[in-house]
């Protein structure tokens, strides 16, 4: 993982970016959407990790802004939807999480999501470890309905559900941001091919061994009918 300055929110339409390039984008007549930042963290160890997500909007944002993050898991990750509340939706490998108002300030969200890393295959090479690499998320905003400025993010702007546990929709405004980390890769543990015959033979003698050891304990203790 390393700082950088990578942009994210593909997701708008080319009209969207020619009215950029002509500088009459109304996105951009707000300064607060200028300097929009993601910052993307791995805690925990071993199999069972957190993603922890914060994301800061500019100085001057408006009050009342909900933030969502619409993600793209590798295949090396998963995860559970019901050790989630903010989870919305888990389709294959894409989850939309719903951030909450952080600490900081009016402009700080924040989100965590239980990751669970998939036990990859043994292999081959001296390599004990593999590289999970997660893409840049999209990076979606919706603030108060009454904001003037909705009319003029029609270009950029969806219906999704207005929280995790809305049935109703809202429109969110997909946007632009900064990564602080460029990249987010973790490390997963990898068999060796060359340990699976040791492996095999040790997980079949203890489970001999249990089973012995479960049925002389129940022709000892157990009681039987004559």
């Amino acid at each position: 993982m390393g700082p950088g300055g990578h942009r994210g929110g593909e997701g708008q339409s080319s009209s969207h970016r020619r009215g950029q390039r002509r500088g009459i984008d109304p996105l951009y007549s707000e300064p607060w959407l200028q300097s929009v930042s993601l910052n993307r963290r791995i805690v925990k160890d071993g199999f069972h990790r957190e993603l922890v997500m914060d994301v800061e909007l500019g100085e001057g944002a408006h009050q009342g802004c909900c933030i969502m993050i619409k993600a793209q898991l590798p295949q090396g990750l998963y995860v559970d939807p019901f050790e989630l509340a903010s989870l919305r939706e888990h389709k294959a490998h894409t989850i939309v999480v719903y951030l909450k108002p952080g600490p900081k300030h009016s402009g700080h969200f924040t989100g965590t999501v239980p990751v669970h890393v998939r036990y990859h295959r043994p292999t081959d090479t001296e390599e004990a470890t593999a590289l999970v690499t997660l893409a840049n998320p999209q990076l979606m905003i919706r603030c108060q309905e009454s904001n003037p400025l909705m009319e003029n993010w029609k270009l950029c702007v969806s219906e999704a559900p207005c929280s995790a546990n809305s049935s109703s929709t809202c429109s969110w405004m997909n946007v632009n941001y900064r990564n602080v980390v460029e990249t987010l890769t973790l490390q997963v543990p990898v068999g060796q091919k060359k340990d699976v015959p040791a492996v095999i033979t040790a997980t079949l003698l203890a489970t001999i061994l249990c089973c012995s050891l479960l049925l002389r304990a129940v022709w000892i203790h157990g009681e039987f009918e004559h």
